[in-house]
């Protein structure tokens, strides 16, 4: 699960960081960057948490077995977020991201923490205690950010944003964005 959740939150990085140059709005813009850095630093702190990185497992050199652990959890999960990075259209962009991502992530991250024990998970505990709170924010930010462009003078993107959302939601009911099946939830 480690490995899933390195490789989503370092994916997601590059989404939204691919979007600040190309989005209109300058809030946008300010609010995906600080999103984006979030993505990397809960990267970072999942792979400082494979398995030989906290406690060294295996030998210094040559190809470190725990990076192969970072990989998607499930077919959906990469399927949604190649969907989500070719999405056009900063209201789409920012509606599957805010109303399909950040949702989803506070949902799998808060489970996997209700799974946690005390005595053999206390440093993944304590990263999606971490993350919980920063995903969080970024949803209520970013859902406040779109509600804001939606409802300007003018705004007729509803079609942009519902089809946005969908298309992403669509990949990934069923897979989730880390690892699926009945012992991930």
């Amino acid at each position: 699960m480690v490995g899933a959740w390195a490789w989503a939150e370092s994916r997601l990085y590059e989404v939204t960081g691919s979007w600040v140059a190309s989005t209109a709005w300058p809030a946008a813009k300010v609010w995906l960057g600080s999103a984006s850095q979030h993505h990397a630093w809960r990267a970072q702190l999942w792979h400082e948490r494979l398995p030989g990185r906290l406690v060294p497992a295996y030998p210094a050199s040559g190809d470190e077995p725990a990076t192969r652990l970072v990989r998607p959890g499930s077919s959906g999960a990469e399927a949604a977020l190649e969907a989500l990075g070719r999405l056009q259209g900063d209201l789409g962009r920012l509606a599957a991201y805010c109303r399909v991502i950040l949702p989803r992530t506070v949902v799998a991250y808060r489970s996997w923490h209700r799974r946690c024990t005390a005595s053999s998970d206390r440093p993944v505990a304590r990263v999606l205690a971490l993350s919980l709170v920063d995903v969080v924010t970024d949803w209520q930010e970013g859902s406040e950010l779109l509600a804001d462009l939606l409802d300007r003078p003018g705004a007729d993107e509803l079609d942009e944003v519902a089809g946005a959302s969908t298309g992403v939601e669509r990949l990934l009911v069923g897979q989730g964005l880390g690892p699926s099946g009945p012992w991930a939830r």
